[in-house]
């Protein structure tokens, strides 16, 4: 069978009643398809059980095969709950795919006591440093209320603060910080609303001016930025970024490497050492510092913006990398002991899950060990 046809099977095997020829067929392509097939039909397979009013029972051969291929099988036979949502709030098990690939799939699964201490994952809150000095921590915690600054108002809650007012001084400048294991949004002065990930630092003019819009980042954002005869600048490091009006993320923590810029939608124009490039809606730039050129890719935009929509998405890659966003988001240490892990990773997994349940998913493929001592996770093979 061909994924096409796989595709179409999808109904028949939600509903259990696909035939004998058809199960056979089936069973031969999962012999043989890639990682990359497995995750599309475990995918489609949980969207065909969307908007159902009947809560079907999962067909014994279809995670029962698929996951022969892989480890810690789903059960038989379960009942599923209606909505896709289900895999947004299950807990999470990895299973191996192939030697030197592991897939992360979610299931509903308790996890083991990896560690007394249950890690939380980050939450919105921030910090807001004023022009004139003042600073504000921002947060669940904190009431919704109104910072007066000269003639402009800052709408403060718990996810994001907001300008009320064009007016006020361009040359002076607010900053929002985000601390490990926090995320929070702003909406600036000319209604740009920017999402920032965590241990970020977005810094701009308390007012845009007439011919001026420029900020400059730290760490990971998402700019929605409105449309507008003045250009909107994004600075970074020696990585300058302009837009009239699109959707882009810049990834700009140091521990990544080099300025990594995902335009969404729209048109931007990069601009790195003595490179320049414009991006279509798809497109990723990089500086390369042996080719002293900017590269463009086509990277997985679901991975890109997965941190924005709530989830970790790995594509292929190394136990490090993965470490490197959970340090951030839990804010926890990160410890290595003995030769590290060789195996690649792909899948997704909720970003609202404890630590212990993403490390159960990752140990699950047996490619990598954990422990958690206090605040630090140490990684073993």
């Amino acid at each position: 069978m061909t994924i096409i046809e796989i595709k179409k099977l999808i109904p028949s095997l939600v509903k259990g009643t696909q035939t004998v020829a058809e199960q056979q067929a089936f069973e031969a392509w999962l012999q043989s398809a890639a990682p990359a097939e497995l995750s599309e039909v475990m995918d489609l397979y949980y969207d065909a059980l969307d908007g159902d009013d009947v809560i079907f029972m999962m067909p014994p051969d279809f995670p029962e095969k698929m996951h022969a291929r892989m480890r810690n099988a789903i059960p038989a036979v379960r009942p599923l709950p209606k909505k896709k949502q289900y895999l947004r709030w299950a807990a999470a098990i990895a299973l191996l795919i192939s030697a030197g690939t592991a897939l992360l799939l979610l299931n509903r699964k308790p996890a083991p006591p990896v560690a007394a201490k249950i890690i939380q994952p980050g939450t919105d809150k921030a910090i807001l440093t004023l022009a004139d000095g003042r600073t504000i921590e921002l947060g669940h915690h904190k009431n919704d209320s109104l910072v007066h600054t000269g003639m402009q108002v800052i709408q403060l809650d718990s996810t994001s603060i907001s300008y009320a007012g064009t007016s006020g001084d361009h040359h002076a400048f607010n900053t929002l910080t985000t601390p490990r294991g926090a995320q929070f949004q702003v909406v600036l002065p000319d209604g740009s609303h920017v999402w920032l990930n965590a241990v970020s630092s977005l810094r701009y003019p308390v007012a845009f001016s007439a011919n001026d819009r420029t900020v400059e980042l730290t760490g990971q954002a998402y700019f929605d930025v409105v449309p507008s005869t003045t250009p909107f600048i994004v600075k970074t490091g020696t990585t300058a970024i302009q837009v009239l009006g699109t959707d882009f993320d810049v990834m700009a923590y140091q521990e990544e490497g080099p300025v990594r810029t995902t335009l969404v939608k729209g048109s931007i124009a990069v601009t790195s050492a003595n490179s320049r490039k414009q991006l279509q809606p798809g497109e990723q730039a990089a500086y390369d510092e042996k080719l002293k050129d900017l590269v463009v890719s086509h990277p997985s935009m679901e991975e890109v913006v997965a941190w924005k929509e709530g989830e970790f998405r790995f594509n292929g890659v190394s136990i490090i990398a993965i470490m490197r966003q959970l340090s951030r988001w839990y804010d926890v240490e990160i410890k290595y002991e003995g030769p590290l892990p060789t195996t690649a990773f792909s899948g997704t997994l909720p970003r609202k899950e404890n630590v212990n349940q993403i490390l159960y998913a990752l140990e699950a493929t047996e490619a990598a060990h954990f422990t958690i001592e206090g605040n630090t996770i140490i990684v073993r093979k």
